[in-house]
């Protein structure tokens, strides 16, 4: 894996604890923006680990990512109930955790250079 990739990783991953802390943040009562803004945040961190992930969508977690973002998107935003809100919130959070633990950097055999 080279420098720039490696980079990427990292920052992917502080990333994901963000976008995490979010999450678990929106599960209480906070002003409309605030939720507006954990959306843009989940949404776009769940875009970039879909653009790390393109090369090796299986396994990998490529394909949560992919449901995480749809959800979570504010764009094309779904409406739910508060307390659907709060569930959806923390599995978002629990997923973006749980990659951090199981998800590995593509190495050179599995990712090619675009």
């Amino acid at each position: 894996m080279n420098a720039t990739t490696k980079v990427a990783w990292v920052a992917f991953a502080f990333a994901r604890v963000i976008a995490a802390g979010f999450a678990l943040y929106a599960t209480a009562r906070h002003p409309y923006s605030f939720y507006v803004l954990t959306r843009w945040v989940v949404f776009v961190t769940c875009c970039w680990g879909i653009y790390l992930l393109h090369r090796r969508l299986w396994p990998s977690f490529a394909p949560a990512y992919a449901v995480v973002g749809l959800v979570l998107n504010p764009i094309a935003p779904f409406y739910f109930s508060r307390g659907t809100w709060h569930n959806l919130d923390i599995a978002a959070a629990v997923i973006l955790l749980v990659s951090l633990a199981f998800s590995r950097p593509p190495d050179e055999a599995t990712h090619k250079k675009v």
